[in-house]
């Protein structure tokens, strides 16, 4: 990619981090559709500068970024050695970095006794789950 291509693709991603209506999941906004999808049609409209005739499912495509950072968290799970670490494809991994909080973890319990040894807490963290 040319430096200008990549100052538009910074760029790109910039105006998704100004959206928090697509990333902020505890947000009021983030339910909002009509929000949403003028913020995705901002990110179409720079896209085009890019991929003449880019799309919405064109724009999901380079901001779902999820899936590389499982692959890197499972292998620093497994205790893999440095050498074998994944290294996400994407050139921009690191410009989402502030997306790292906004994952929600799945259900989560703990088996520690509370100060009386008598009670098992159980936390729900998955918003899925009510």
């Amino acid at each position: 990619m040319s430096r200008k291509q990549n100052q538009v693709m910074v760029d790109f991603f910039s105006i998704h981090q100004s959206k928090s209506c697509l990333w902020q999941v505890e947000a009021s906004e983030y339910h909002d559709n009509a929000k949403k999808d003028a913020a995705n049609n901002k990110l179409v409209e720079k896209l085009e500068k890019l991929e003449p005739g880019a799309t919405k499912k064109s724009v999901v495509a380079k901001i779902n970024v999820r899936k590389e950072r499982k692959k890197v968290e499972a292998l620093k799970k497994s205790g893999a050695s440095a050498d074998s670490i994944y290294k996400p494809v994407f050139w921009y991994y690191d410009l989402f970095d502030f997306l790292q909080d906004q994952d929600t973890p799945e259900t989560s319990c703990s088996n520690l006794d509370s100060e009386n040894d008598e009670v098992t807490n159980c936390y729900l963290y998955n918003d899925h789950i009510s």
